[in-house]
């Protein structure tokens, strides 16, 4: 996703998850029993929908009645906010966070106390910046992110799913890729506030092109067609 931490020198995009890291709070008393992000890269390369379903548990004394998760994004560039569990939706919302970005508020359906656990999903769709090369009819497209939890993980799966007819090319760190094109990362034992980064790249056909081709193929075909009746 697109991050709002204004740059201070040509250093700083590879400092900025370290730099938002700083200005979010750990929270003691919880932790994710595991945690799946799943990213579907959308045909534009600028966009992608965000889905997290989480196991949470609840530690501590006081009872877990909200999720919340920031984003270092402005408002404006999340969209389709969405949340629910195993009996249906749930009211989850964008707030304007305290430090740079927005936060995400999803209510529980009911307060999970000492010991009890939870599963809940929620996804939005965001503006990613990829870098994209174009090499004729084919582009190259390379996708860069991040995920912070502020409370422990367990263990955290991460799912990259490529744009319909989407080569693999490529992923950092290391990687299982299904016949699918999904790619997977697997996580064990983060701290509050540990990073865990991803970059993926993959091959894929200029979609205006592959419009144009089809829509000259149907007027090519009518037209011989046309021949055809007039003989």
């Amino acid at each position: 996703m697109r991050a709002t931490l204004r740059p201070e020198s040509v250093a700083d995009p590879i400092t900025t998850p370290h730099r938002y890291r700083e200005v979010r709070p750990g929270i003691d008393g919880f932790r994710l029993v595991s945690a799946t992000l799943t990213v579907t890269l959308l045909p534009e390369p600028n966009r992608a929908r965000y889905e997290y379903e989480c196991h949470l548990e609840t530690l501590g004394g006081v009872p877990a009645r909200y999720w919340c998760y920031h984003l270092p994004a402005d408002a404006d560039e999340l969209a389709d906010l969405r949340a629910w569990d195993a009996r249906g939706k749930l009211s989850a919302r964008f707030l304007a966070a305290e430090a740079p970005g927005t936060r995400i508020e999803v209510r529980l359906r009911q307060p999970v106390r000492t010991g009890e656990r939870y599963t809940f999903t929620f996804g939005y769709e965001a503006v990613i910046e990829s870098v994209v090369a174009a090499e004729g009819r084919v582009r190259t497209v390379t996708y860069a992110d991040w995920i912070i939890f502020n409370i422990p993980c367990a263990l955290l799966h991460v799912h990259v799913d490529l744009p319909p007819g989407a080569a693999f090319v490529a992923a950092v760190p290391r990687c299982v890729v299904s016949a699918a094109g999904r790619v997977t990362w697997r996580v064990r034992a983060l701290r509050p506030l540990e990073m865990v980064a991803m970059t993926v790249a993959y091959r894929a056909e200029a979609r205006e092109r592959r419009r144009l081709f089809w829509q000259l193929s149907r007027m090519w075909r009518g037209a011989g067609d046309g021949d055809r009746d007039e003989r």
